[in-house]
């Protein structure tokens, strides 16, 4: 027995060295960007898995970094682009020891500048969420704050880390046709085909018009070539939880309608 406690503080004790490595934080604009570019790979990817973790991440975020992407707002939460080479698989382990407040004092130093409230910004966050079809924090006593990279620094990002590097990722991206999705959605409304959530009656108007589109067979299973979609049976509004565990499951939707006793 003293031997296996031995053996867990020493397991203990690599393991927190390995992640208090894995949680060093930024230091330049050059870092920073490289995240930038990893948050752009998320959202453009056809991994659905690590492009919702992603977007709850933005929906739940306080402080963003503020860039243009493809011509395009996006916002960046703080707490992901703070840490040295992030990712999701690193970042989303509990206990992690990542914190927002250690990020934004650093990210104040790296741009020059403190996040700060704005009110333009955030119209543009919250359309951004709607874009993403996500649902943003409640902000309640506090207000969410934002940087702005420069157009410098948003030239550099475009031309040498977006063009030259996201660009080569989407070579094998796989499209969501925006048409096909208002069909489905004009067929079935937007409520869950699962569970029945309307986000508009829980939400009010901000709810209104959000729901995410499953795609009964993956589009990555299509393995990259142009394929018909049919709105009506291929197609299927769900809410952003059943839709996680449709494809954590890897069910149909008679299967999660099951466990649902539905």
């Amino acid at each position: 027995m003293v031997i296996n406690n031995e053996l867990a503080i020493f397991v203990v004790m690599i393991v927190s060295v390995y992640m208090e490595k894995l949680g060093r934080l930024i230091e330049t604009t050059s870092e920073l960007m490289d995240n930038l570019l990893q948050v752009d790979t998320y959202l453009s990817g056809d991994n659905e898995e690590d492009y919702n973790a992603m977007i709850r991440l933005i929906s739940r975020g306080t402080d963003f970094v503020v860039y243009k992407s493809a011509g395009k707002i996006h916002f960046a939460p703080s707490r992901f682009v703070g840490y040295l080479n992030n990712r999701l698989i690193v970042h989303l382990v509990k206990r992690n020891g990542k914190n927002g407040t250690k990020t934004t004092p650093t990210i104040n130093k790296i741009l020059g500048c403190n996040c700060a409230y704005n009110e333009d910004l955030e119209k543009e966050y919250l359309r951004f969420c709607l874009e993403l079809q996500v649902v943003p924090k409640q902000m309640v006593n506090t207000q969410r704050k934002f940087w702005v990279l420069n157009d410098d620094l948003n030239t550099q990002y475009s031309d040498e880390y977006y063009e030259g590097t996201v660009q080569q990722v989407l070579v094998n991206k796989y499209e969501r046709n925006p048409i096909a999705r208002k069909k489905c959605i004009e067929k079935y409304g937007c409520i869950c085909q699962v569970c029945g959530m309307d986000f508009g009656k829980v939400y009010g108007e901000l709810g209104n018009g959000f729901i995410h589109v499953h795609h009964i067979v993956p589009i990555s299973a299509q393995k990259g070539e142009v394929h018909k979609i049919d709105p009506e049976n291929s197609l299927v509004p769900v809410c952003p939880n059943c839709h996680a565990m449709l494809h954590k499951g890897k069910l149909s939707i008679e299967e999660l309608r099951k466990i649902l006793g539905k």
